[in-house]
């Protein structure tokens, strides 16, 4: 099972997913919506950028993610 290593993530929500010879072979891009939430405090951004750069990391190296910019 996958995991991600924040407790601070309380929901996500796949809202595209795109197909496209462009992009390659068995290749898809996917738009997710996350929520952060601290039961203990506002987050500050830092917080936020720590958590997003985590998961991403996390996905690049499960699944060979690719971040589009």
């Amino acid at each position: 099972a996958r995991t991600v290593k924040t407790n601070l993530l309380k929901d996500i929500n796949l809202f595209d997913v795109y197909r496209s010879e462009k992009l390659g072979e068995n290749k898809k891009s996917v738009a997710y919506s996350l929520t952060f939430r601290s039961n203990e405090k506002t987050l500050t951004d830092d917080e936020i950028n720590v958590a997003m750069n985590n998961i991403i990391t996390d996905l690049q190296k499960e699944l060979n993610a690719e971040l589009r910019k």
